[in-house]
């Protein structure tokens, strides 16, 4: 297959130099904002090589500030070029012109490039390089031992010149010399201006090898009802409309015709034709379709004289979807509008090379696909614009995160409308401007997000002084050859009530879970309400109080660390602020929390070291970490660890 690589866009609507823009071999995403110019620059592509008759009109499509100037060297013949195209050649490809051209002789490199160019008058230059001397040399080795072969090859430049010299020799015309020269000669007829050589190698390999465009910006819906004896009217007279082709589509993907449904064949072998349909519609369909797994497809095909016109002469051929779930099923035209476009989008793409009638290599331009879907249906519509990427390359606009795979980032281009230059098409992220990365900026926080909980085990604290330190006290236990955490991953959320939504958003992943809370005076109602809903177990639900003895009322992660040793490092973190001044564990109050106790001693000594008051938790638990050894913490301090630890592990076994 040649490979579209390249593709360059010259004076169109807004776009004045897209600059070189570099084509994915599967998939190219183009991100921007609304106005942006992506629209702009997927018609360009597509009136250069169009599969259907679009064609360039520099009244519509020349920029208007500069068309009063443009105007006068249209007139004039002097077309300005619209857009240039590289394509790269399949190795397959090159190899069967070196051996039905070249006799075997690799001619033409791997991998040779192809520009073509298309102007405002619709005309097209093309340029590539078949090196001239090693082409004689190839030609002429297949000739040799002939007579008169070496006179008409030796100091030759090009092929034209031999053929010259082999019609001086007026040889007989079933001489072998004469046939060669006759036959390149015909070959040269039908390639004006070219020379002989790359003439032939364009006209017979490569013109018909470059794939044409298929743009897409209005996309066909289905109809839940057709009318089989008016489709096939329609058929019959060439005047198809949209929902038409993509019934057509929706027969093919079946593997049945309009004739065969409208055959009296009985009503046992329709019933089974009509099933079979059915169960390869919904095996295709929901092959990708993830939203909602319990639906069915079903055909059937009935007359109905009450009926409004034209459905109500001959048979229809309805489309159901059935819910397994609640045993009923609807018609197909009052699904939801997400799924009834998935639905026609798989429907009319899967069979495409047929549904536009043509063998040739496409390449699919598809304008904002999706815009009606769930986020998640976006996710399962770049699945199956992915598997047509495997045959076909796809270039296609949007401004959704969730029709960007952050995981090929590099086949994102960014387009941008900047002041006095145009629409730009970049792969340069680190160059764009924050409005329009801002789908890439989502993309990747969303996956972020997911890969920060595709551990089977997870535990969920509320601050990040509560991660460091659990990871750090793990660790002391592990070398002096005592169980620390097993292996997950530990999240910080930012408190007590984001705790509560992370649990309600993450429980239906069906991921093994475990919450570590502060204990406040009363239960929290949020956590309480998800163990009564059943979205988290009551074992996985744990608070510091449960590892203190006697267990206090209220209770923190600092407080299961020696008093002593947790002064010592909030005076550390904070010996600048405090002026001079130092935490004494012996001046503080009976509140059982230690953190609102040295909230209670700030105020006393009217310090204060944050706006709204208290003190920077993670300051002071960065200042602990090299204080919490075996040593420090004591046999009290790792034994309420250690207890800490087989509990959590228990429950995320």
């Amino acid at each position: 297959m040649v490979k579209l690589i390249q593709a360059r866009v010259w004076k169109y609507k807004s776009v004045e130099d897209s600059t070189l823009v570099e084509i994915s071999n599967g998939i190219t995403v183009l991100v921007g904002k609304n106005e942006s110019g992506k629209t702009a620059f997927l018609e360009a592509l597509n009136k250069a090589r169009p599969l259907n008759t679009e064609k360039f009109n520099h009244v519509n499509d020349f920029p208007r500030k500069d068309f009063s100037l443009y105007k006068v060297e249209h007139t004039a013949g002097r077309f300005q070029k619209v857009v240039a195209l590289t394509y790269e050649l399949d190795d397959r490809l090159v190899g069967t012109i070196n051996s039905e051209v070249f006799g075997g002789i690799s001619v033409v490199p791997k991998k040779i490039q192809l520009i073509r160019t298309t102007d405002y008058g619709n005309s097209t230059t093309v340029s590539f390089h078949v090196d001239q001397e090693a082409a004689l040399a190839a030609l002429r080795k297949q000739l040799e031992g002939l007579e008169h072969q070496k006179e008409v090859f030796e100091g030759a430049q090009s092929l034209e010149v031999v053929l010259e010299r082999i019609d001086e020799l007026e040889l007989p015309a079933d001489s072998k010399l004469a046939q060669f020269a006759n036959q390149w000669a015909q070959r040269k007829a039908k390639n004006n201006g070219w020379g002989y050589i790359d003439g032939y190698i364009w006209r017979s390999y490569f013109n018909s090898a470059i794939p044409k465009f298929l743009y897409f910006d209005d996309y066909k819906l289905l109809d839940g009802k057709i009318n089989l004896q008016q489709l096939q009217s329609r058929l019959d007279q060439g005047q198809l409309d949209d929902a038409d082709e993509t019934a057509l589509g929706l027969l093919e993907l079946a593997g049945t015709t309009i004739a065969e449904l409208m055959s009296d064949e009985g009503y046992e072998t329709a019933k089974a034709n009509l099933e079979a349909i059915g169960l390869s519609i919904t095996q295709k369909v929901f092959g990708f379709w993830k939203q909602n797994l319990d639906l069915d497809v079903e055909f059937d095909i009935k007359s109905d004289s009450k009926d409004r016109p034209p459905y109500n002469s001959g048979p229809n051929l309805y489309i159901r979807i059935k819910n397994r779930r609640h045993g009923v099923t609807v018609p197909f035209d009052q699904r939801s509008k997400g799924f009834i476009w998935f639905f026609s989008f798989l429907v009319w793409f899967d069979a495409i090379q047929s549904r536009v009638g043509t063998k040739d290599d496409l390449v699919l331009l598809l304008d904002e696909p999706g815009l009606n879907l769930h986020a998640l249906a976006q996710a399962d519509l770049l699945a199956y614009i992915s598997e047509l990427s495997h045959t076909h390359q796809i270039i296609f606009s949007t401004h959704s995160p969730f029709m960007v795979d952050s995981a090929r980032l590099e086949d994102v281009r960014v387009v941008e409308d900047r002041p006095k230059e145009g629409s730009k098409v970049t792969g340069d992220l680190a160059g764009s401007s924050d409005e329009s990365v801002f789908p890439l900026q989502a993309a990747l926080g969303y996956s972020i997000a997911q890969n920060l909980f595709i551990a089977k085990r997870n535990l969920l604290v509320e601050g990040p002084a509560d991660l460091i330190i659990l990871q750090h006290v793990s660790g002391v236990l592990e070398q002096v050859g005592k169980a620390g955490l097993i292996d997950g991953v530990i999240v910080p959320v930012g408190g007590l009530d984001k705790l509560a939504t992370f649990v309600a958003l993450l429980g239906s992943n069906k991921l093994k879970l475990v919450v570590l809370h502060d204990r406040a005076a009363a239960p929290h109602q949020k956590l309480e309400d998800l163990v009564h809903q059943k979205l988290i177990e009551r074992k996985r639900v744990l608070d510091f109080s449960m590892f203190i003895e006697p267990s206090p009322v209220e209770a923190d992660i600092e407080d299961l660390i020696p008093i002593a040793l947790y002064a010592d490092a909030f005076n550390a973190a904070y010996a600048k602020e405090l002026g001079g001044k130092t935490l004494d564990p012996a001046c503080l109050g009976k509140h059982p929390r230690t953190v609102e106790r040295i909230n209670q001693w700030l105020k006393t000594e009217n310090l204060t070291l944050l706006k709204d008051g208290g003190f920077n938790h993670y300051r002071v638990a960065q200042a602990l970490l090299p204080r919490l050894t075996a040593v420090n913490l004591g046999a009290m301090g790792m034994e309420t660890f250690g207890k800490l630890f087989v509990r959590i592990n228990s429950a995320l076994a």
